[in-house]
């Protein structure tokens, strides 16, 4: 079935002699009309960096990489001029740094796709500065992101500022900034205004964001015979589909001990195996992205690497999971992450998980493990919710969103290890599952348990996220016979990426070739369409629009800005998003569904729009369906349905959020706070996040930003919906 792949029979696209530096050859190949290329090459690191940007400098240039510019231009352009000084500065300050304290290896591939890239194209669209930026940005967001948060504890916040400063000081030339930032170094009034230029660039809309759930499973527990390492990669680089790049690559030619690699990645990614991928030697990895204020932009002795790149030499240099905990250990980071990696011959899973400061790791012998974005070593969990935690989630709502991944693919595994049902297709169904397991927890508690899809959610605390690009699965041979190790990948021909055709190939590793499976050569989730929910699949692309019009702002010739939005430009995009998401709730309302999250984001938008109206319908339909979940007498809504398939269950945060912020708009709407049940309602809110607290941390510390939803009640009882300023919703956790 390989004749589902066209362009096969053509010849590799490789460069005249004289112009490249490795061997390299790439195919161009379309699957379902969908763009997907497979690069092999053989050489040193920066040799295949540079044929990397000179094969595939067009698709470069339509890319990940003008979504990555073009973010970290809007964020530093704000309201101010002095600001936007700063703000430039800043960025420009951590994104050298970080670079310069990268080892000559990775600087040396660096400016090896800058210049393949520039000499593959007569007149280049991006500069080389830009491409150095692009390549560290998601080690640099995470660097900044950590700084943010440690700008917004007082006390560390007093600490770190000095340092902080001085650095930037030292990217500043104009007099007026220089003495802002000078005096700032003492000024807690200006390490405030610092903060909130802090918050602009690690904001919702202008992170270069990876999340990631994955799963490892040792051949005994798994189907076939065959260890499976699988993983989601949610990162908000929408553009990554329009040059999905399989990779098999060989370094071997400098270090005989080494091993070839196939790995996954996008046109301009230098580092595909630091997403994910598999050796010749049954090690498969998966990278997973976490917070700290333990970060370090520069080391005084030796040097650090970026994640990615530490994971692509796992893949090169590991031939078992100690080799790899050696290489991390071995090697100062920037940030916080988790390298997952799991080896075929053993059944071992091992959880790297580094910051700044320290590297733990955790052992599992021959157990099928999960893994989301959270720290689960005793040294580095999150508890204390201040600067002394090793890690932090920077909200609640991502808390609560990543242990219930967990928990949903922990007990999945739990159900089906072992019993020959683990396989590519298994794999395939849960990267796109919709279980919410914070809502299963519910269901199952409940005297008469509804339908299983009362606990599903479009998108949310399930492990199909909103920004889900690519779905990698790895099938390898425990005992390493030759032609048994599989790779699947997305290629993108849907949205969300888990929801589109993985594409399979055997991986001859003693050939060096991937030649398409054939027995099927494509796959796909499809209980959704078979099981009467074909109209709700295509809803959840409707909803991804709706974020990309708030996330990426375009010109009026579609240009992606690389500006901050005007104000004709937001309300433009506000607008746009609510149409789309009324979309999303038509399309989901003729399988007869109803959407908690689409309706959620709504109310949230037609409130920033100024529509409170609206925003109230929303309000009253979610406010409908808690009532009915907790045997409440009943609230008169507008239903898009009207017999749903199955009543959506609520979890208690919900509920919380809905009862606060719901007086908000009708403080707005009837322009006072005098209306009946409006303190009933504040005491429900207050009483849920009350529950919610206890349910979640008992008597211990909790979440910085639960506390601050509390205070929010407060606050809005005494002031009214029009006396506070509401967060920024979150479509990637529905908040």
């Amino acid at each position: 079935m390989s004749d589902e792949i066209v362009g096969l029979d053509r010849p590799e696209v490789t460069l005249a002699a004289g112009e490249g530096r490795a061997e390299s050859g790439l195919r161009r190949l379309t699957i379902g009309g969908q763009p997907f290329y497979v690069l092999k090459q053989r050489g040193r690191f920066a040799a295949m960096a540079y044929d990397h940007g000179r094969l595939l400098a067009q698709e470069i240039e339509s890319g990940a990489f003008p979504e990555i510019v073009s973010t970290i231009a809007r964020s530093v352009n704000l309201e101010s001029g002095l600001f936007s000084q700063v703000a430039s500065a800043l960025y420009r300050a951590y994104s050298d740094r970080v670079l310069a304290h990268s080892s000559k290896e990775f600087r040396d591939a660096v400016d090896g796709l800058a210049a393949g890239y520039r000499d593959g194209r007569p007149s280049p669209k991006f500069s080389d500065l830009e491409v150095r930026d692009a390549l560290v940005a998601i080690e640099v967001g995470n660097v900044v992101d950590g700084v943010l948060h440690a700008f917004s504890i007082p006390g560390l916040r007093a600490a770190k500022a000095p340092g902080v400063l001085a650095l930037v000081l030292s990217r500043l030339d104009d007099p007026e900034a220089r003495n802002y930032l000078e005096s700032a170094k003492q000024d807690k009034a200006k390490q405030k205004d610092v903060a909130r230029i802090l918050q602009a660039l690690g904001g919702p809309d202008n992170r270069v964001d990876f999340a990631c759930t994955g799963f490892a499973v040792p051949a005994p527990l798994a189907a076939g015979g065959l260890h499976l390492h699988a993983r989601n990669l949610d990162a908000d680089l929408y553009n990554w589909n329009k040059a999905p790049v399989l990779s098999l690559l060989d370094e071997t030619g400098g270090n005989a001990a080494w091993h070839k690699y196939a790995a996954f990645g996008t046109a301009g990614l230098i580092y595909p195996g630091g997403i994910s991928g598999l050796n010749d030697a049954g090690i498969a990895v998966s990278l997973h992205q976490m917070s700290t204020t333990e970060v370090e932009s520069g080391f005084l002795f030796d040097h650090g690497d970026i994640a990615p790149f530490v994971q692509q030499r796992m893949l090169r240099e590991a031939g078992s999971v100690d080799d790899a905990v050696a290489i991390a250990e071995d090697t100062r980071h920037f940030a916080a992450w988790t390298f997952f990696v799991s080896d075929a011959k053993t059944g071992k899973v091992r959880r790297i998980e580094v910051n700044g400061e320290r590297v733990r790791v955790t052992k599992h012998e021959g157990e099928a493990v999960a893994q989301t974005n959270h720290f689960l070593h005793h040294d580095m969990m999150e508890r204390l919710f201040d600067e002394d935690d090793n890690h932090f989630t920077p909200t609640f709502g991502k808390w609560l969103e990543t242990h219930a991944r967990f928990d949903s693919v922990s007990a999945a595994l739990e159900a089906d290890a072992g019993r020959q049902k683990i396989d590519a297709g298994w794999a395939v169904d849960w990267l796109a599952s919709s279980r919410d397991g914070s809502l299963e927890k519910i269901r199952q508690a409940m005297s008469h348990p509804p339908d299983p899809l009362a606990a599903e959610r479009a998108f949310g605390r399930v492990p199909r996220k909103v920004y889900g690009q690519l779905g990698s699965i790895v099938l390898a041979d425990p005992q390493r016979r030759p032609w048994r190790d599989q790779v699947w990948m997305t290629t993108g021909d849907r949205q969300p990426s888990p929801h589109s055709s993985y594409a399979g190939w055997q991986v001859d590793w003693q050939g060096f070739e991937l030649n398409p499976l054939a027995d099927p050569t494509l796959r796909r989730v499809t209980h959704y369409e078979t099981g009467g929910r074909r109209n709700w699949e295509v809803s959840l692309e409707r909803y991804l629009w709706a974020r990309l019009a708030r996330s990426r702002p375009r010109d009026a010739a579609g240009e992606l800005l690389r500006r901050r939005p005007t104000a004709q430009e937001d309300r433009d995009g506000v607008a746009g998003a609510i149409h789309l998401l009324g979309s999303a709730i038509e399309l989901a309302a003729m399988d007869r569904l109803v959407e908690v999250p689409y309706h959620y984001l709504r109310a949230r938008l037609c409130h920033a729009a100024g529509d409170y109206a609206a925003a109230e319908k929303d309000w009253r339909l979610l406010r409908a369906i808690w009532a009915w979940q907790n045997d409440a007498p009943a609230v008169p809504a507008a239903w898009p349905v009207s017999v749903p398939r199955v009543m959506p269950l609520m979890h208690p945060y919900d509920g919380a959020l809905v009862a606060l912020l719901s007086t908000a708009t009708e403080d707005l709407l009837n322009g006072d706070t005098a209306w009946d049940g409006r303190q009933d309602r504040l005491d429900l809110a207050r009483g849920l996040f009350a529950q919610v607290k206890q349910d979640c941390f008992g008597g211990k510390p909790a979440h910085f930003d639960l506390e601050a939803w509390i205070a929010l009640v407060d606050e809005i009882g005494a002031k009214g919906g029009g006396g506070v300023e509401l967060p920024t919703p979150n479509f990637v956790t529905a908040e």
